[in-house]
């Protein structure tokens, strides 16, 4: 159901022992990272909201991250939501570019490299302490709450053919954000100056009741470049730190042809929920578009509205690689902007390509294969797994924007890779 996704969204303790790992994450390496005070937005509820209509329940930031809770630093995406049972972490965006002559990142990770506001015409970051800069959240049918009154149409947010707030689907969220300010940059897998980058973030949900979406969100970002300078070779990437249920049992992996990385329970049973435990994906619905002659580059802008978008020779990308992140020496966690761009590029940390061990491939799309027919790469242990997906490599000239959509999924099955069965054929 992919097509139908797309169209659709178009067209609109069980063991104290366990508890404790999973609410404060051993290889969280926050200690060191959360000293920036820029990084605190837990009592700021304007840098922080739910997206909470239909199913999921899951915190967004205006930092770059997403997933996470802002009150406690836990896991902060909730299915179903009230069961007070947990998917995900922490997930962010990342972006990886050669400037000139340096290769520059941002990124949201454990620490986040992303502040509220944008890149002034003379290149100096702005908005990081005006209020005005924060996340608005607009239900369907709402026509009075501050947030509808107040909506950013000056910083980019979308609005209908009366210039009234665009309401993309049961919710919709709307944000800006820039890696632009310097002294947020000190995460320890980026750290490098500014890739003056502006992203405007719309998310958005549907509450169909007992329809596929009302376990999807969708999330749309703008990236602009708003340096002077091109970002040549330039990779935007998604990475997550899923614990789904009990954070040591799970399992990672990929499928090429949808552009879906995913997460799925190592057994038939997890000790928080229980037999036949879900599975979480992030599909990738729309990607940057590239030139490509004789193709066509095919998007509706806004998504939802009738504004179909046609860009004759070029053609939208679909994720570049899907990988895991830690735990294989030589394809651990990045620990500096080189290692980071090469996660970006799909290779490992120390530059050493994937070798596909089923067919001695070389390869960017890590344990391809089908869990519930065992058949092809599968993962098959359970541990506490981090994965990435990207999309590229694109060109940015100054003042252009790339646009890529995004959907986080969950889907329960039968049995545990069943679930991930089901999860495939909501993507389709």
């Amino acid at each position: 159901m992919k097509t139908g996704l797309l169209i659709i969204s178009l067209i609109f303790v069980i063991v104290t022992a366990l508890v404790s790992f999973v609410n404060k994450k051993s290889d969280d390496p926050k200690n060191n990272d959360h000293n920036n005070p820029l990084q605190i937005v837990a009592a700021d509820s304007n840098r922080a909201k739910k997206m909470d209509a239909n199913n999921i329940s899951t915190y967004f930031r205006s930092n770059g991250g997403f997933n996470r809770n802002p009150n406690t630093d836990n896991s902060g995406f909730e299915w179903p939501k009230g069961s007070n049972k947990f998917v995900r972490y922490a997930s962010g965006l990342w972006i990886g570019a050669i400037v000139g002559n340096d290769t520059l990142v941002s990124i949201a990770e454990y620490s986040y490299e992303y502040l509220p506001g944008y890149i002034d015409n003379n290149g100096n970051p702005q908005g990081k302490d005006d209020p005005a800069y924060r996340i608005y959240k607009i239900n369907k049918g709402d026509s009075v709450s501050s947030d509808y009154s107040n909506w950013p149409v000056n910083q980019g947010a979308y609005t209908d053919s009366k210039g009234k707030p665009y309401q993309m689907g049961n919710q919709t969220m709307f944000y800006s954000s820039t890696d632009g300010y310097p002294e947020a940059h000190g995460n320890r897998a980026g750290h490098t100056l500014p890739l003056k980058a502006d992203i405007l973030q719309t998310n958005w949900c549907y509450n169909q009741y007992y329809n596929i979406l009302d376990d999807v969100i969708f999330m749309e970002f703008r990236i602009i470049n708003k340096s002077n300078i091109p970002w040549t070779r330039c990779f935007f990437g998604i990475w997550t730190d899923d614990d789904l249920g009990s954070a040591t049992n799970d399992a990672v992996g990929s499928d090429s042809i949808l552009s879906l990385g995913f997460t799925f329970n190592s057994s038939n049973s997890d000790g928080i929920y229980g037999a036949a435990p879900p599975a979480v994906g992030f599909l990738l619905l729309k990607g940057p578009s590239v030139p490509s002659f004789g193709d066509t580059a095919i998007y509706h802008n806004p998504p939802g509205s009738n504004n179909l978008i046609l860009k004759p020779n070029h053609k939208n990308l679909r994720f570049s690689t899907i990988t895991l992140v830690n735990e294989i020496p030589g394809y651990v966690d990045p620990a500096n902007y080189h290692e980071t761009y090469n996660l970006l590029q799909g290779i490992g940390s120390s530059g050493n390509s994937w070798i596909n061990p089923l067919t001695g491939q070389v390869t960017k799309f890590t344990f391809s294969g089908d869990p519930e027919t065992q058949t092809g790469w599968v993962m098959t242990t359970g541990d506490d797994r981090r994965s990435f997906a990207s999309t590229g490599p694109v060109n940015v000239n100054p003042g252009d924007t790339q646009t890529i959509v995004i959907a986080q999924i969950m889907a329960r099955g039968t049995s545990n890779t069943n679930s991930v069965t089901k999860l495939k054929q909501t993507s389709r």
